[in-house]
């Protein structure tokens, strides 16, 4: 059952004691308050760390100096909880057991695990009294002793990848990602360092706040009551009564006189009784059996001694929770009463006697299954023989051990001297040799000012020591406890010496701990003081001071701010209470570091931290056994403390563990937080609060390499993945898929193993692939960061299908008896599977080789069995199918059916063959489509051999699909077909299967030719006609852009308009071009289907293009573009805007030749100046650039009347100075009037009535440069030729009319505009139109009446006189 406890509410803090960052950084929510975090800069350009002004010296209210810890007035930043028990017996008895039943914890006859010795009285701790503070920095090595620090590879910048042209599609990025997962396992390792490399002298505070306020490192989660048996025995009258830990069979053990309880205290209800021997039980212990003693169900020796006798029992735990007893006939007499017992890994017992003696106790047997030979006796490893049979109360008062424990895994025994002495002792084999003694740990402790009040000293008594494992250092090997709290290490300053011990660090005591019984507790780094106040009010209580290492430490120091300082340890302290006092505890096996397997250790044996341990381990848990019961406390792993925080506060959660653990350590736990949370629909808010720890991380960024090339820096969320990954694979990475035994090759890794490491893997790539990383637009080498990102997440998604897909192979194989199937490979394979790891099956391309053969070879056995391969190949597809190709089993059919048509002369039996083995081929193709197209370019030519029209077309185009499911192909060339795009590879393999279908293509149409030439073509056109009917009526783009443009190649373009199909519109819009055979194609494939609006947008798009085309052809296709479009307005499909800006463009496109032709005609331009800006006229120009940049510098005058009447613009100047350039006979001119004239009619003839000749300013101008000529050489001409001039060009009558008279009104010269009047009644007498009769009689009466000599004009005008008259 469950208890239930009150937690009382911290005290307040004292003022003097404020937290000083309170005041200059706000408080967060469920957050300390800590010193400001340097703002981030690029990844991996970090600026270090700088604590703000005010940092407290220590945050745990401990001031540590040169001279160590002293004592000062502070708050703890983390309050103690104290832990009230509340009717824990309620409703089962009122009897509430003391601790007069079962003697002080510490006491001589204690018996138990760890923690064992005499304590005392509760020693008050005085730590650094001042003037006693030692001179040596916190923390410095002992002397003669240097840690190695590995390099730290793991936060370097990476080299910028470039996948090679001819990277296996596959393989190349799973060799990138094994790149990955190789880093992220050396982080790991670079983040778990030795212990003794930790101790190293550092002025950084030993302890420290938890990142959060809502983050205990240890909880004390449940409790449980002792059973109600167990007092019903205490009720009883009775002489002693002890109890102790079981925790590696789940049990605690109680003896109440001669009888021995085993309790399963994990469900609290099992408990059975042992009391088949008489005697008062003073000792018990559980120690491994020894090898080839008992039979195999016994794993385990239980010890039990009385006063006099020592017996031994085999104990044998079934799978579940129960446990069997075996009588062993095997006892001895006891030399002295016993107190403890513990043993090593190899079964070898010893135990520790009243009379301060160290004994080994000895077993074998020579027949029998539990007897016959069996004999067992017991050896003084402290004294001589004789000395074992002293009575003990002779030596109550002498020297000699107070305690002892044993290392089992490496076999070392140190003992715990009366005098203070620890002494180290081999114990290897049947080794019992002294190798080193250390006595001066309490000189030590008063020297480093943890001793307490002199002159005594006591907090300088060690009152408990603990063996420090191979898991945790090769250099420390043993922990001494003292009565204050602090801790001493001792080992070796070289690893591979075990001749001498000497300090290797040590620790102040942690906050707040007054003293340290000897319960106190070590195990894997974790310390637990406990501290006893038997007179505590209600009744005795226990504090208990958890010191935990902080994981995060060095990982956030190097992926934060770049440092790479050696590692320190630091820890965190929390304090819990337990309303009784303690007697043992210990760690259950779970989670213990100590028992973890070697892929959770570093090569030198060093155990991971607690960091990436966690992937791959539950939380760890110490049963605390207590005078009212059991409780648990539970150790909380970083990513279970980050998921808590971030139900608390999102935000905050995020910054704290950043800080705490650093960024990439964060985004590893996001993504493992949302491959849990992703597997649970019920966790959708720990999915989305995982996601947005991902999307805080930092972008990617490129730096400058020492050598001068490109680095990249990977963001967290990626360095994070890959360490997520990393942690998933650790298990089985380096491991070998098999291993022998018995001569025969079996699975390496166990099936348990490889699912929980499937099932991690599987849930992480169900998050990446439902939570893409996003990526953001940039440029230069933001872009180049971004695109290395991109291909390196790639491959890790790529690697994690992989990975998922192989073990599901491997577990397939193992269903189908993997032995067999290994011994039925030839020799080649069987030497390469007994050294291929987990890595090179999952990355390289000897491990694909390796499981084609397997498969092929599990398919020879199936068959062999008569059993179904389709079966087979459903099963390989459904658990594996990107991995092994299950196609291969379908491959290994379509094959045997293509031999057996090759073989065959029945035209129908060959015929089935060919279907059944094409049928099999593309089957194989939707699952192993690269094991087809390995050997495609063979079976097609075997198709065309036999003359399989659908063989050589569709299982060539069925392959190219396969092979790019996605398109990436398509994608490439839509993209640019940009160098280095790793998409090019499924655009070549594509292009080879096309490539195969056209060259059957060409066969056929050569076929044809042949038979053509021969006189007999049906067959041979029916046989080509159908594989172009199969070749047209594939659905894939790509290939019918290939099947055109090998047309176009052949000189065939015109073929391509015979083409219907979806594609062939958008190929021809791609691919048009301004080469001659192909820039036609588009607008006549429209013309022919008469979509003419179509055809003429095309010609348009022809003629605008920018390349080669010359000018006249541009105009051309704007002609043909104006007449498709008005064809397409006799089928009422014209665009009338469309129309009448094609027309404009045509009427431009006119101009800007008559420019041209100016341009080469212009006689002042050399021919280098004419090619250039011929050239340039070759593409089309707008009006204004054909009037700015040609017509009016090169002073083209006829264009500028062009340029002018187009584009319907008035510029009276340039009209009148055009015209007078124009109209001007060149000097030297023989009959300057008749050439002045013929120019005038021209022009009046193209340009009158349009802005390029307004009448207004062109009659004025035509008739004064007339009467310069006139006057400059005289005339011969008729009267008003000029006018005749403009007469014949097609000016009006009335309006030359108005004009001459109002210059006759307004000139000098009456006479000459006269004559032009004349002219114009002249025409006006032959046409009588334009002109009011009246008006002509005023004019002529006026002028007659001033008219002198009879002229020409005079005549004209009497004559016009006459008939206005008549009119």
């Amino acid at each position: 059952m469950f208890n239930t406890f009150a937690q009382p509410a911290p005290a307040p803090m004292p003022a003097a004691s404020a937290n000083p960052y309170a005041q200059l950084y706000p408080q967060l929510p469920g957050l300390p308050n800590h010193g400001p975090l340097v703002p981030y800069a690029a990844p991996g350009s970090l600026a270090p760390p700088r604590p703000p002004s005010g940092h407290p010296a220590a945050p745990y209210g401990y001031a540590y100096g040169a001279g160590g810890m002293s004592a000062s007035p502070s708050y703890a930043i983390t309050p103690s909880v104290s832990l009230a028990h509340a009717n824990a017996l309620a409703g089962s008895y009122s009897y509430q057991p003391s601790a007069a039943h079962f003697g002080q914890p510490g006491q001589v006859d204690q018996v138990g695990q760890a923690g064992q010795g005499q304590s005392g009285q509760a020693l008050p701790a005085q730590a650094g009294q001042p003037g006693q503070q030692h001179a040596q920095p916190y923390g410095q090595y002992a002397d003669g002793y240097r840690p190695y620090y590995s390099t730290p590879t793991s936060v370097q910048p990476q080299p910028v990848e470039t996948p090679a042209p001819d990277e296996d599609a596959v393989y190349g990025p799973l060799g990138r990602a094994r790149g990955k997962i190789e880093r992220a396992i050396v982080g790991d390792n670079e983040i778990s360092p030795d212990l003794a490399d930790t101790l190293g002298a550092t002025n950084e505070p030993p302890y420290v706040p938890p990142p959060t306020q809502t983050f205990r490192p240890v909880r004390i989660t449940k409790s449980t009551p002792l059973p109600d048996a167990l007092h019903q025995e205490l009720n009883f009258k009775h002489l002693t009564a002890k109890m102790g830990l079981f925790e590696e069979i789940a049990r605690a053990w109680f003896t109440v006189d001669n009888k021995l309880f085993l309790w399963d205290y994990k469900d609290g209800r099992e408990f059975s009784r042992y009391d088949d021997q008489p005697d008062t039980i003073q000792a018990v212990g559980l120690v491994r059996a020894r090898k080839d003693v008992f039979v195999d169900d016994i794993t385990h020796v239980l010890v039990i001694a009385t006063a006099t006798r020592i017996t031994l029992l085999g104990l044998a735990a079934g799978a579940g929770a129960e446990i069997n007893l075996y009588a062993t006939n095997l006892s001895a007499d006891a030399p002295a009463p016993l107190i403890d017992v513990r043993g090593t890994h190899a079964g070898r017992v010893f135990a520790l006697g009243a009379n301060k003696d160290l004994y080994e106790i000895e077993y074998s047997t020579t027949a029998g299954w539990l007897g016959g030979g069996s004999r067992m006796w017991v050896s003084n490893r402290s004294s001589g023989y004789l000395s074992a049979w002293v009575p003990s109360v002779f030596s109550s008062g002498k020297e000699g051990v107070e305690s002892f424990v044993v290392d089992p895994a490496q076999n070392r025994l140190f003992a715990l001297h009366t005098r203070g002495e620890v002494e180290l002792i081999d114990v290897t084999g049947s080794k019992f040799e002294s190798r080193a003694k250390y006595a001066g740990l309490k000189n030590d402790f008063v020297r480093l000012g943890y001793g307490g009040q002199a002159p005594h000293y006591p907090g300088a008594k060690v009152v408990s020591i603990a063996a420090v494992g191979g898991h945790e250092s090769r250099k420390a090997w043993v922990v001494a406890i003292s009565a204050s709290g602090a801790r001493a290490y001792l080992g070796s300053s070289y690893m591979s010496s075990v001749s001498s011990l000497a300090l290797i660090g040590y620790r102040p005591p942690p906050p707040e701990v007054a003293s340290a019984d000897a319960q106190t507790y070590y195990s894997s780094g974790t310390l637990v003081v406990v501290s006893s106040n038997a007179a505590a009010p209600g009744g005795p209580q226990s504090k208990l001071t958890f010191v935990i290492p902080h994981p995060g430490r060095q990982s956030a120091m190097r992926e934060n701010y770049e440092n790479f300082s050696p590692p320190v340890l630091q820890e965190w302290a929390i304090s819990e209470l337990v309303p009784s006092q303690i007697w043992t505890m210990a760690e259950t096996p779970a989670g213990d570091p100590a028992r973890s397997p070697p892929s959770l250790r570093r090569d030198d044996g060093i155990g991971l931290s607690a960091l990436p341990r966690e992937a791959d381990s539950a939380e760890r848990t110490f049963v605390i056994l207590a005078t009212s019961g059991v409780f648990w406390a539970t150790q909380t792993r970083p990513v279970d403390a980050l998921a808590a925080d971030l139900a608390v506060e999102k935000d905050g959660a995020i910054a704290a563990a950043r800080a705490a653990y650093g960024r990439v350590q964060l985004a590893a736990m996001g993504a493992a937080l949302g491959a849990q949370a992703g597997a649970d629909a019920t966790q959708a808010d720990l999915a989305a609060a995982a996601a947005a720890v991902l999307l805080a991380s930092e972008p990617p960024a490129v730096r400058a390499a020492a050598s001068g090339g490109k680095t990249v820096v990977y963001s967290a969320r990626h360095d994070g993945l890959a360490t997520a990954i990393a942690r998933a694979l650790r298990a089985v990475w380096v491991a070998k898929v098999t291993a022998t035994l018995g001569g025969r090759q079996v699975l390496g890794v166990s099936e348990k193993t490889l699912l929980d490491v499937q099932g991690r893997l599987e849930a992480l790539r169900r998050y990446v692939d439902e939570h893409p990383f996003p990526r953001h637009q940039a440029e230069g080498d933001a872009k180049l960061a971004w695109d290395q990102e991109e291909l390196s997440l790639h491959s890790l998604q790529l690697l994690l299908k992989q990975a998922v897909e192989a073990i599901s192979f491997v577990l397939l194989l193992s269903d189908y008896k993997l032995p067999d199937i290994i011994a039925r490979c030839d020799l080649n394979t069987q030497s390469t599977l007994a050294s291929l790891t987990f890595q090179s099956l999952l990355t390289s391309a000897g491990g694909r080789d390796v499981a084609r053969r397997l498969v092929t070879t599990l398919i020879e056995q199936q068959i062999g069995q008569e059993l179904g391969i389709d079966t087979l190949s459903e099963i390989l597809q459904q658990r594996c199918g990107s991995f092994c190709q299950p196609g291969d089993v379908v491959l290994y059919k379509a094959e045997e059916s293509l031999r057996r048509a090759e073989g065959s002369r029945d035209p129908l039996d060959r015929a089935d063959s060919l279907a059944e083995s094409l049928r099999l081929f593309s089957r194989a193709a939707s699952s192993a489509a690269r094991s087809v197209f390995s050997r495609l370019s063979d079976v097609s030519k075997r198709y065309r051999a036999l003359g399989d029209v659908r063989g050589t077309i569709e299982l060539p185009l069925s392959v190219a699909t396969e092979l790019d499911p996605h398109d990436r192909a398509g994608d490439y060339v839509r993209d640019g077909r940009h160098d280095g795009d790793p998409r090019r590879a499924f655009y070549d393999e594509r292009q080879e299967c096309y490539g195969l279908v056209c060259e059957a293509l060409e066969g056929y149409d050569d076929a044809l030719d042949r038979a053509i030439a021969s006189g007999a073509s049906d067959a041979a056109m029916r046989v080509r006609d159908e594989a172009y009917a199969l070749a047209i009526a594939s659905d894939d783009e790509l290939f019918h852009f290939y099947l055109y443009d090998w047309h176009v190649a052949r000189g065939r373009s015109d073929q391509l308009l015979e083409f219907d199909t979806p594609y062939i519109e958008r190929y021809l819009q791609l691919t048009t071009s301004s080469v001659e055979d192909r820039r036609d194609l588009l607008w006549k494939y429209y013309a022919r289907r008469e979509e003419y609006m179509a055809a003429a947008r095309a010609l348009v798009d022809l003629a605008v293009r920018p390349g080669a085309l010359r000018l006249h052809e541009r105009t051309y296709y704007l002609a043909q573009a104006l007449t498709n479009a008005k064809s397409a307005s006799s089928l009422d499909a014209d665009d009338v805007e469309f129309t009448t800006g094609l027309q404009e463009r045509v009427e431009v496109g006119l101009v800007q030749v008559e420019v041209a032709r100016a341009v080469e005609a212009h006689r002042e331009l050399s021919s280098d100046e004419k090619h250039g800006l011929l050239a340039e006229l070759d593409e089309l120009k707008d009006l204004d650039e054909l009037y700015q940049d040609y017509a009016r510098p090169l002073r083209l005058y006829d264009a500028i009347l062009l340029i002018l009447k187009t584009a319907d613009t008035r510029l009276l100047d340039v009209v009148d100075a055009v015209w007078r350039q124009l109209v001007a006979p060149a000097p030297g001119t023989p009959t300057p009037e008749a050439a002045m004239a013929a120019a005038v009619t021209d022009l009046a003839r193209r340009y009158w009535a349009t802005e390029a000749a307004v009448p207004d300013v062109v009659v004025p101008a035509v008739l004064e440069v007339a009467h310069t000529l006139r006057a400059a050489a005289g005339s011969a001409a008729q009267e008003g030729w000029p006018t005749r001039a403009l007469l014949d060009g097609g000016a009006g009558v009335r309006e030359l009319w108005d004009i001459l008279v109002q210059l006759y009104d307004e000139a000098q010269d009456k006479e000459y505009y006269a004559e032009q009047v004349g002219a114009v009644v002249k025409r006006w007498i032959e046409t009588r139109d334009g002109i009011p009769p009246a008006e002509v009689e005023q004019f002529t009466t006026a002028y007659l009446l001033k008219a002198g000599a009879r002229t020409e004009t005079r005549r004209r005008l009497e004559a016009a006189k006459a008939a206005a008259a008549r009119f």
